[in-house]
C-alpha cells in the first residue's frame, strides 16, 4: 500500500506544479485524512455458541485513507476527485486479489460542478458524489456494495452516489433536483436500480427551515439478498418516498426537528407475488446545549418511527423501505438491526470536562412498530460477503436496548483520539439465544 501511496502523491504533485507552470488562475487544494482503529467485536449474531466463529468475537486493527484534489479550473467550473484505502492490517501479505486485506485504492469521490449553467442559479454536479439531505434519513448513505469491501461495511467511509444532480438557488428556496444509478449487473436496460428525486429547501427566518422531497426508486435488478443474480422476480419494485422536514432554533440554544415520510407503490420483494407497498416514517428531535455552563453539557432526545409488515405472506407490505439512509440511532443496533420495522427512543448527553476532551453517552429502547414473524436479517456484511444476522422475529415486542459511552480527546486541531464502547441486548421480539453484543472501538483520526 506504501508504494501505491507514494505514486499517487508524486502524481498529484506532478498534476499540482503543471496547473501552476500554464495555468495560474487555477487552485489546486490536495487535503484528506487517515484514520486508524482498533475494533473487538463480541457476539455480533447474538448467539451463545453456534454459527461462524468469526461472527461471534472478532478483533482486528485497521486503516482508512482518504486523499482528496480539488480544482477549480475557472471562475465556474471545479473537479474534486477523492481516492480511499480501506484495509484490515496484514502486515507485507496483502495483495491485489486478497479480498479479506486488499490493497487496492479505490475511487471514493469523483465529480464535476458546473455553476450559473445557462443561468446564474443554476449549477450542475456530475459524477461520484456524496449527496446528504436533512438529517439523513431518506438520503446520505449509497452503502457499499456486495465485495466491495475489505472490512465490515458498517464502519465504511464510503457513502457516495454515482449522480447528477442540479441545484436552482433562488435564496431562501434551494432546489435540489437527482438522478442516481445505484446498481446496474451489466451494461444492459435490465438488472438495474435508479434513483430519482427533488428536495426542497426554504429558509423561513434565519431561525427555521422547512424542506420537502419527493424520490422515486425503480428496482428491476433480479438478486436476492446475497446479491446473486436469479430470474425468479416478478415485476420491477416501485417505491414513492414523499415527506416533509421542519428544524427550528427559536428557543435559544434549544434545536427541535420533525419529520414525516410517506412511502406507495408496488413491492416484489418475496421473488413471487406482486405486493402493494404502504408504509410510515415519522422521527422527531430535540437537543439542547448549556451554553452559559462552563464544561457546556448538553442533553437530546429523539424519537423514531419505521414502519412494519406483520409477515411475509401478508398482501400488502407496509415494511418501510430504509432507502439510503445515513443515521446511527446506536452503533451495534446501525450493523445488526435493519432500518424498518422498529420504534426508537434515544437519550443522549454530553459535556467538556476539559477544554479538549469530550464524553458522550447515547441509549436506545427498541421496540417493533409491529409484531411480526417475519424475517430479521442485518443490513450490513462482517467480512464482505455475510451478514451478522439472519433470523425471525418471534412476534413480541421489545427489541433490545443499547448503549454506547464514547470519550474523545482533542490532541491538537488535526489530531483526535477516540474511545468508544457500545452495549446491544436483545429484547423478545428476535428468535435468538439471549447473548448481549459488545464493541470496543479505539482510534486515531489525522485530517490533513
Amino acid at each position: 500500500m506504501s508504494k501505491r501511496l507514494i505514486v499517487v502523491l508524486a502524481l498529484l504533485f506532478v498534476v499540482g506544479t503543471s496547473f501552476a507552470a500554464f495555468a495560474e488562475v487555477q487552485n489546486v487544494k490536495v487535503s484528506g485524512d487517515i484514520l486508524v482503529s482498533g475494533v473487538a467485536r463480541d457476539h455480533f449474531n447474538l448467539a451463545t455458541n453456534e454459527g461462524d466463529k468469526s461472527v461471534l468475537k472478532q478483533s482486528f486493527l485497521m486503516s482508512q485513507i482518504r486523499l482528496r484534489v480539488d480544482a477549480d479550473l475557472t471562475d465556474n467550473v471545479s473537479a474534486t476527485v477523492r481516492l480511499i484505502n480501506e484495509r484490515i492490517w496484514n502486515g507485507q501479505n496483502d495483495t491485489a486479489n486478497d479480498t479479506g486485506s486488499a490493497s487496492n485504492i479505490d475511487l471514493d469521490l469523483a465529480y464535476v460542478t458546473l455553476k450559473e449553467f445557462l443561468y446564474s442559479p443554476l449549477s450542475f454536479t456530475v459524477g461520484r458524489q456524496e449527496i446528504n439531505f436533512g438529517n439523513g434519513l431518506i438520503m446520505g448513505n449509497a452503502k457499499v456494495g456486495l465485495n466491495t469491501s475489505n472490512i465490515p461495511t458498517d464502519l465504511s467511509e464510503r457513502k457516495a452516489f454515482d449522480a447528477i444532480r442540479a441545484t436552482l438557488n433562488y435564496d431562501p428556496l434551494v432546489i435540489d433536483l437527482v438522478y442516481a444509478k445505484i446498481k446496474q449487473f451489466n451494461a444492459g436496460d435490465r438488472d438495474t436500480i435508479n434513483l430519482t428525486g427533488i428536495n426542497a429547501t426554504y429558509a423561513v427566518n434565519k431561525n427555521t427551515n422547512v424542506s420537502g422531497y419527493y424520490y422515486f426508486k425503480r428496482d428491476n435488478f433480479k438478486a436476492d439478498k446475497d446479491g446473486a443474480t436469479t430470474s425468479g422476480r416478478g415485476k420491477e419494485d416501485k417505491a414513492n418516498t414523499v415527506g416533509a422536514l421542519i428544524t427550528s432554533t427559536l428557543i435559544e440554544d434549544l434545536t427541535l426537528s420533525g419529520e414525516a415520510a410517506y412511502q406507495f407503490g408496488r413491492n416484489d420483494s418475496n421473488n413471487t407475488s406482486q405486493k402493494k407497498h404502504d408504509a410510515w416514517a415519522l422521527q422527531a428531535m430535540a437537543d439542547y446545549t448549556f451554553a452559559k455552563v462552563k464544561t457546556t453539557p448538553k442533553i437530546g432526545a429523539s424519537y423514531t418511527y419505521l414502519s412494519g409488515s406483520k409477515s411475509t405472506t401478508d398482501t400488502r407490505n407496509d415494511g418501510w423501505d430504509p432507502m439510503f439512509y445515513d443515521q446511527k440511532l446506536n452503533n451495534i443496533t446501525y450493523a445488526l438491526l435493519p432500518f424498518t420495522n422498529m420504534s426508537v427512543f434515544n437519550l443522549k448527553a454530553s459535556c467538556k470536562p476539559m477544554d479538549d476532551v469530550t464524553i458522550a453517552a447515547v441509549y436506545g429502547w427498541y421496540d417493533v412498530a409491529r409484531r411480526s414473524t417475519g424475517t430479521v436479517t442485518s443490513p450490513f456484511w462482517y467480512d464482505s460477503n455475510s451478514q451478522y444476522l439472519d433470523t425471525n422475529y418471534t412476534g413480541k415486542a421489545h427489541l433490545g436496548d443499547a448503549i454506547d459511552l464514547t470519550a474523545t480527546y482533542d490532541y491538537t486541531e488535526d489530531v483526535q483520539l477516540g474511545l468508544t464502547y457500545g452495549w446491544f441486548k436483545p429484547g423478545n421480539a428476535l428468535n435468538i439465544k439471549d447473548k448481549d453484543a459488545n464493541q470496543l472501538i479505539g482510534s486515531l483520526k489525522v485530517i490533513f
